[in-house]
């Protein structure tokens, strides 16, 4: 759900992804502070990260396509 949530940049849907995933992190053994610093990474990364795998990919087919 948390990677859906990312990549269809829905933002309340990601709030709500917050609690579950620090919920997992605790049961791993992951410190609140640390899983709630990793959260906000991810949410950071969530704007613009698929765009950039994706453009990644392309440039990549693109240059092996042309040769």
């Amino acid at each position: 759900m948390l990677r859906r949530a990312m990549g269809k940049k829905k933002a309340e849907e990601m709030q709500k992804q917050e609690a579950t995933f620090i919920e997992g992190a605790l049961a791993k053994g992951v410190p609140a502070e640390q899983s709630a610093a990793i959260f906000k990474e991810i949410e950071g990364f969530a704007s613009y990260g698929f765009n950039k795998s994706h453009s990644a990919a392309y440039a990549l087919v693109t240059y092996h396509t042309r040769i």
